[in-house]
């Protein structure tokens, strides 16, 4: 269902059965959030005085949500782990067009022709003198104009549309290659242990520790008691938890904690690489 523009803070949600699930926390263009629960818009059916009523299987956005924080029959608490995943399609949109446009010019051209014509010639011929026949002289003295016609040919013009050539205008489809970048979240389950809780697994990570080193000898090997190693495992397993260290990994920590480590007074060379075991161990088991 599109909610643009219906959707309001405060707005109660009601299920196809009747229930009221509560109010509108808020919105944004896909989603309603109604305590705490995320609604996708299409999930809704209809809006009514005031209400924004759920289609039948609205409801299950609510029973997901509460199954999944409710405890289960062997006491586990169930927490969803959620993110976004981001899905790119195509869609077929007018991105321009060509324009062919045809206009009409004018030119003056010059046609050769060659024309024909009489030419008069008149001219006196004397001849021998002899009497007039019968019927030359019937009007030998009456003035008269005698018309001798002249011919001649002149130039006809005329226009034909005649096809010299063509514009052919055509389309091919491309491809290119394009990265659609998009944000997504995701929820992040982050379980912090006390570290009293987490000293009993310091103290046997700290005695299989020794064991394989007094077994092994050499110069690595120092008797020592759970006393003097608390302080590294306490050391790493705090650096973890501190919000300042949420995204770096243990060897990017390392330099700073092992500066904090002679400046308080501890060893360096072959001692500091058996702090550094139990500052590692600290540090992993903050957060599992």
């Amino acid at each position: 269902m599109d909610l643009t523009g219906k959707l309001k803070h405060g707005m109660r949600v009601v299920g196809a059965d009747g229930t009221d699930y509560g109010t509108v926390e808020r919105f944004d263009a896909d989603t309603a959030y109604v305590q705490g629960h995320p609604i996708p818009s299409s999930a809704f059916e209809r809006v009514d005085q005031g209400r924004l009523y759920l289609g039948r299987s609205g409801a299950r956005y609510f029973s997901e949500h509460r199954a999944a924080q409710t405890m289960t029959h062997e006491g586990a608490l169930r927490v969803p782990v959620i993110e976004e995943r981001v899905e790119v399609g195509t869609r077929a949109i007018e991105v321009g067009d060509v324009e062919v446009r045809k206009t009409v010019e004018s030119e003056q051209v010059s046609v050769p022709i060659v024309l024909r014509r009489d030419r008069v010639d008149v001219r006196q011929v004397d001849i021998d003198e002899r009497p007039v026949a019968i019927g030359e002289g019937a009007d030998a003295f009456q003035e008269r104009t005698i018309r001798v016609p002249v011919r001649g040919e002149e130039a006809l013009v005329s226009k034909e549309a005649v096809i010299t050539g063509e514009v052919s205008v055509g389309r091919e489809v491309v491809t290119e290659q394009q990265t659609v970048s998009e944000t997504v979240r995701r929820t992040v389950v982050d379980v912090t242990a006390s570290y009293d809780e987490a000293r009993p697994g310091f103290r046997e990570h700290f005695d299989r520790f020794q064991a394989r080193l007094r077994e092994a000898g050499g110069p690595t090997f120092r008797a020592r008691d759970f006393a003097h190693a608390e302080p590294n495992y306490r050391a790493g397993f705090e650096a973890r938890n501190d919000p300042r260290n949420a995204n770096r990994s243990f060897d990017e920590v390392e330099p700073e904690l092992r500066q904090q480590h002679i400046a308080a007074g501890a060893g360096e060379g072959e001692a500091w690489d058996t702090d550094r075991e139990e500052m590692r161990t600290g540090w992993e088991h903050a957060r599992r």
